[in-house]
């Protein structure tokens, strides 16, 4: 007397078969409708997949002056100045409808801190990677930058409009 779930494998193939394309079809059909960049922010791609150079210089902070956590914005005219230590998002600063060229200078290790754009209504707008970044599409008025660094990198970001 056998007692316990018996499987047939030959059924079990069968109904894998069923449901597998129309899976992959879901699956292809929601990454289709995914947008390459959020609403009312793009930015060019590097050529070739690559890293894009800087196309200004910004200085690499020494640190001193600057506390952990609590980033300072400065602005000269319409040229916004954003500095830190470690991870922080700055106070709101304005820029104009349009484009802006933001250049972020590494930390002294080389390595380039996450930026994180936003807008103000706390709409995340781009994380760029990048040591240098054209933010085009810009609506204009009030954002804010959040920066995720280790805890000892000195960073600077520069923000440009035009």
């Amino acid at each position: 007397m056998r007692m316990g779930l018996e499987i047939d494998p030959a059924r079990v193939g069968r109904r894998t078969a069923r449901w597998l394309p129309a899976a992959a079809i879901a699956l292809a059909l929601v990454a289709a409708c995914q947008p390459s960049a959020p609403p009312g922010f793009t930015g060019p791609q590097p050529p070739g997949g690559g890293s894009a150079q800087p196309a200004g210089s910004v200085a690499i902070p020494d640190g001193s002056g600057l506390a952990a956590g609590k980033p300072t914005v400065t602005t000269d005219g319409g040229k916004v100045m954003a500095a830190g230590l470690g991870s922080g998002r700055t106070d709101d600063f304005e820029l104009p409808a349009g484009s802006a060229q933001m250049t972020v200078a590494p930390c002294p290790n080389g390595v380039i801190p996450f930026v994180t754009l936003y807008d103000a209504n706390d709409n995340k707008l781009g994380i760029i990677v990048e040591p240098s970044y054209t933010l085009t599409n810009l609506a204009g008025g009030a954002y804010s930058l959040d920066v995720a660094s280790n805890p000892t990198c000195a960073w600077a970001i520069e923000i440009s409009p035009g």
